[in-house]
């Protein structure tokens, strides 16, 4: 255990838990072993005598005194057991309130996505249809001045409105993309961050072979969270870093690592982590089992790094038997 600890294997809260844990439950396995052989070989031995009593064939008996030199031991054993038990339940109610915490900010996260994607269609889509029908309405308004052969005016709206028709189909599917790419299933996470690298609105180079990240090579929904993880990072160096290159880069073994990386400005991240919404990719990389590092200072870029272990079990999973462990042990 104390190895695990220093190598960084674990965390030591939960080895040293589960120390607790093991040996208060080996503890009352032994109290409880041996005061069951007790009880039952003390009740065999009072049937015994009372069979011979009845049968009038037993002489007379000496009752061995029990011996009663372990029960100190027992006794020590049980304050153990207790203390322990109240180890137990302090640390389910620590990771209860652990858990109701994780759940309250991916609640806050998911209530921030929505009203970010509600602005979204506010101002994309909801502006472009709101300029498609003051278009027809100038095209409506020409053709009823001019009744016979529609007017050049009214030939140029309609056109205008088509290709206003047209851009806010694609900002519709872009907000769809936002929510779920549609395609992470076909093409599996490097294909994936490949198309978003295309439509980043400004030039992001692609450096790893999108095959070594095919489907169902991670768990969909950590292939979900690293993406999202990738692409907030793209869209910070778009938007803030005044970059001339930005790049992507994997690299996959037992550990799958993704790299984002820019030449921009830089910043200090005691000031602006919060801004940037770095706190929230490192809960996305806390919920993957995976760890997140950034690295970046002012005038000298920024690089993003995530790495995910291939085995770590679902986002879902996780939090599901969190939840059930920890109100069990509460009840």
């Amino acid at each position: 255990m104390a190895l695990a600890i220093v190598a960084g294997w674990a965390d030591p809260d939960i080895l040293l838990d589960a120390f607790w844990v093991t040996l208060a439950i080996g503890a009352f396995v032994f109290t409880l072993r041996v005061a069951l052989l007790r009880i039952l070989l003390g009740s065999l031995f009072d049937i015994a005598y009372s069979a011979s009593a009845a049968s009038g064939h037993g002489g007379a008996m000496e009752i061995e005194p029990l011996d009663l030199a372990e029960w100190p031991l027992l006794a020590v054993i049980s304050i153990i057991v207790a203390l322990m038990a109240n180890r137990v339940s302090t640390t389910a109610r620590r990771y209860a309130a652990l858990y109701r915490q994780a759940s309250d900010r991916l609640i806050k996260a998911h209530e921030e996505e929505r009203a970010r994607l509600a602005r979204d269609l506010h101002d994309s889509v909801g502006q472009t249809l709101t300029a498609v029908i003051l278009t027809l309405d100038a095209a409506e308004a020409g053709l009823r001045a001019e009744p016979g052969a529609p007017s050049s005016t009214a030939q140029t709206a309609i056109r205008r409105a088509h290709a206003l028709a047209a851009t806010a189909l694609d900002q519709a599917q872009a907000v769809a993309t936002q929510l779920r790419p549609a395609r992470i299933h076909e093409i599996g996470l490097g294909g994936t961050i490949r198309d978003l690298a295309d439509s980043a609105g400004v030039p992001v180079e692609v450096r790893f072979d999108p095959a070594v990240l095919p489907p169902g090579l991670l768990e969909p929904e950590q292939e979900i969270g690293a993406y999202r993880i990738v692409q907030e990072a793209v869209g910070n160096a778009a938007r803030h870093s005044r970059a001339a290159r930005i790049w992507i880069d994997a690299e996959v073994s037992d550990v799958i690592r993704l790299e984002v990386g820019d030449d921009g400005v830089g910043f200090d991240q005691s000031t602006k982590s919060r801004g940037l919404g770095l706190e929230g990719m490192r809960e996305r990389a806390d919920i993957l089992m995976g760890r997140l590092d950034v690295r970046s200072r002012p005038g000298a870029g920024t690089t993003v790094c995530l790495a995910i272990p291939r085995s770590a079990p679902s986002a879902s999973a996780r939090l599901s038997g969190a939840a059930g462990a920890a109100m069990d042990a509460v009840r």
